[in-house]
C-alpha cells in the first residue's frame, strides 16, 4: 500500500508534508507524530500494517525533516512552539483530518511530547493521545549514580555544542538528526529540570499538563534503554492520575519496533482504542 502524500501550509508559511494511509470510515482517525530526528517515511511498515487493520492514518513530516524542510537552520530555527500552535493546527485543518469523525493523536518519543503538549493545551483538539516510547529525557528518571550522572553529561554536551555551532548537527554525531537551535534548547529544558518551558511561549504547561482534558494512553517498550520505564513514569507523574499505562514487549530498542514488529504495538493500542470508543 502507497500513501497519498500531500502538502499543508502551516500558519507561518512553512509547508509540512503528509503521508495519508486509507480513508476516513467510522473508526477515529490516527495522527501520527514521529521521534526527534526520525523522517516519516521510517514508519511505512507500521502505517501500512495499522491501515490494513481498517485504521486511517495520517503521517505527518515534522518541520526541518527532509519532506518539510528548513533551508537555513541557524536563519530560520523553531523550537517546540512552532510545532505545538503553528504546524499542528494547521495539520488538524486539513481535509485528510478535517473531515475525520474522531481525531486520535499518536506520537512515538518527542512525537508524544509534542501530541501531550498540543492536546493539553488545546492548540489541537483530538480524542484521545497515545504516546509510544515517550517519557523525560532528565536524569533523574535514571537508576544509579553513574547512570545519571552519563545522561547529565550528555545533555550538557548537547547544549554546549548547539551554542556553539548555533544548531545541533545531529546527522554526524548519532542523535537526533539536524535540528535548530531552539528545538534543542526545548529540548534541553525538559532533560536538565524534567519540565517543560517553551520558548517564545509564556504558557504553564506543566499546569496543563496536570489538567489534560482528554484521555491518555502511555505506553513503554520493554528494553528500551533510551526511554526506560522510569522515564514514562517520570512523564505519567505530571499527567492526571487516570492515564492509562501499557508496556509491550516488542523488539527492545527505542525505534525498531516500529519497523520489525509493528502489530505488537498495533494490537494493544487497537484494544484500548475499542474500550474508549474509538
Amino acid at each position: 500500500m502507497e500513501p497519498r502524500v500531500h502538502p499543508v501550509p502551516s500558519t507561518d508559511g512553512v509547508t509540512l508534508t503528509v503521508e495519508e494511509y486509507g480513508r476516513p470510515g467510522h473508526a477515529a482517525s490516527v495522527v501520527f507524530l514521529p521521534a526527534l530526528g526520525v523522517p516519516v517515511a521510517y514508519y511505512g511498515p507500521l502505517f501500512r500494517a495499522w491501515a490494513a487493520a481498517g485504521r486511517h492514518v495520517v503521517g505527518v513530516e515534522l518541520r526541518g525533516m527532509p519532506r518539510s524542510p528548513v533551508a537555513d537552520l541557524r536563519r530560520d530555527s523553531f523550537g517546540y512552539a512552532h510545532l505545538v500552535r503553528d504546524d499542528l493546527p494547521a495539520v488538524f485543518t486539513d481535509p485528510a483530518v478535517a473531515g475525520a469523525a474522531k481525531v486520535v493523536l499518536v506520537g512515538h518519543s518527542l512525537g508524544g511530547q509534542l501530541a501531550l503538549l498540543s492536546g493539553a493545551a488545546g492548540t489541537v483538539r483530538p480524542d484521545a493521545v497515545v504516546t509510544l516510547a515517550t517519557g523525560t529525557s532528565s536524569p533523574f528518571a535514571r537508576s544509579g549514580r553513574l547512570a545519571r550522572a552519563q545522561r547529565a553529561a550528555g545533555v550538557r554536551f548537547v547544549g554546549a555544542v548547539t551554542c556553539s555551532l548555533g544548531y545541533w548537527p545531529g546527522h554526524r554525531l548519532g542523535f537526533a538528526g539536524r535540528q535548530p537551535r531552539t528545538l534543542m534548547n526545548d529540548w534541553g529544558y525538559e532533560a536538565r529540570y524534567g519540565r517543560y518551558r517553551l520558548r517564545g511561549d509564556r504558557t504553564d504547561y506543566e499546569a496543563a499538563l496536570a489538567g489534560l482534558p482528554v484521555p491518555a494512553l502511555l505506553v513503554d517498550i520493554a528494553g528500551d534503554r533510551m526511554i526506560p520505564r522510569a522515564a514514562v513514569d517520570h512523564l505519567a507523574a505530571r499527567l492526571p492520575s487516570d492515564v492509562d499505562r501499557a508496556t509491550i514487549d516488542a523488539v527492545p530498542d527505542h525505534f525498531l519496533w516500529a519497523r520489525r514488529t509493528p502489530e505488537k504495538v498495533i494490537t494493544r493500542v487497537e484494544s484500548w482504542l475499542t474500550t474508549r470508543g474509538l
